[in-house]
């Protein structure tokens, strides 16, 4: 994997999988319910983060309590991709981006209460806004998709950056990790990583 001017070799990452893989065992799971490649592209997208954050000169987390590099790592990706979210500007959707986001919601409910979660965590809405904006949402269903779509727009402009920082920092991923898109939502907005 490539980001900026690090690389990270594929011994890294594949001692990362192994260690997903034996604290899944350790936990009852067999062989048979274990996905080499699910875990490959997990630790992909966990590395690529945590190492895109530190590019980029994000403020570190604390992960002096992380039990092992695999989870610091974890730690680091998790606060660098909620700050690179919460920078990014929203961007009107296009017709295509907001029938797939439509599509995506209508069939699955938690995707539409992460929606709706991730666009009043985005607001601050006070006790007293959020308690108005029940109300509202429980008399009229348009207030609930229009929240979704808010909450689509700041993913759509998540996905314009992460696009953006794909090329900028030349971001690329070993082929045999397979086909890596780390869009905020996928299915609605690609943000496909190269290989080589």
């Amino acid at each position: 994997m490539f980001v900026g001017d690090q690389r990270v070799t594929e011994a890294t990452l594949d001692s990362y999988v192994d260690g997903e893989v034996s604290s899944y065992l350790e936990q009852g799971a067999t062989i048979e319910e274990i996905s080499y490649a699910d875990s490959r592209q997990k630790a992909a997208f966990i590395v690529l983060f945590a190492e895109l954050g530190q590019a980029m000169d994000l403020e570190a987390p604390d992960t002096n309590n992380a039990a092992n590099e695999f989870e610091a790592q974890y730690m680091e990706a998790a606060k660098y991709y909620d700050d690179i979210a919460a920078a990014a500007e929203p961007r009107e959707m296009t017709d295509a981006e907001l029938e797939a986001l439509n599509t995506a919601v209508s069939g699955d409910q938690n995707l539409l209460q992460r929606a709706v979660e991730g666009w009043i965590a985005s607001e601050g809405l006070t006790e007293q806004e959020l308690m108005e904006f029940n109300m509202a949402a429980q008399a009229d269903p348009t207030v609930v998709q229009e929240a979704v779509w808010r909450w689509g727009e700041q993913q759509a402009g998540f996905a314009d950056d992460l696009n953006e920082y794909v090329d900028e920092y030349d971001i690329a991923v070993n082929p045999r990790y397979g086909a890596l898109d780390i869009s905020p939502l996928v299915g609605v907005f690609t943000v496909e990583v190269p290989q080589r």
